[in-house]
Formats: structure tokens, sequence, C-alpha cells
């Protein structure tokens, strides 16, 4: 599991979560998705190169939008794998956080403009 960072703007990140978010892959990448979270006041996550997600995964996800929401922050997640998309839903992961097709979409959701 490989985790990408990239600043957007103040308090902006996208982060990359590319492999399985199984227990290795959250152990691999919580550190640096952690980090992210509290650096952020929007975190916007691609998920376009994770094709299995655990519960761990979910877990590393809920918490890190909890500490967001904790702040007055928001995190969107977009470009799910079909199948990440349908577990995250079927969990009730999208009542918390939103699931966008694009970034660009996840930006708008939290009140960015996509040309950031």
């Amino acid at each position: 599991m490989k985790i990408e960072r990239t600043p957007l703007g103040p308090d902006i990140i996208l982060v990359r979560l590319e492999g399985r978010l199984d227990i290795a892959g959250a152990a691999a990448v919580e550190p640096e998705f952690k980090s992210s979270c509290e650096a952020a006041r929007v975190l916007v996550v691609d998920l376009s190169g994770t094709p299995f997600m655990a519960s761990i995964g979910i877990r590393l996800l809920l918490a890190g939008a909890k500490g967001l929401h904790r702040k007055g922050g928001i995190m969107g997640l977009f470009a799910c794998d079909p199948q990440v998309e349908k577990v995250l839903r079927s969990t009730g992961v999208d009542q918390l956080v939103g699931i966008h097709a694009t970034r660009d979409e996840a930006l708008a959701a939290a009140g960015i403009s996509p040309a950031t």
C-alpha cells in the first residue's frame, strides 16, 4: 500500500491511496494518513488505486473523518472502485463521508473551487 500527499492550498490536502486497504495496507499508511488529517481542514482522498478495502480500512477513513469533523473540517472520497464504493455505502460510510465521482466534485462539496 502506498500513500501520496499533495497540498492543494492552505489546509487543503489531496491524499492518493494505492493498493489493498487491508490489515497490512492500513498499517503501512496509517501514520501519514493520520498526519494528513491533522494538517488539513479539507482532505480529499483518491481511491482510484484501491481495489479492496477491509473493515480496518474503513476504520482508518472514519477515524480521520471524525478527527477532521471535530475541528470543523471535512473529508471527501472520490474515484472509488465500484466494489469499494459498494462496501462503503453498504456499511454506511457515505452517511458520514461524502463519496464523489471526481476530485472536482469532492472539492466542490467541501466548498472549495475545483480550480484549486
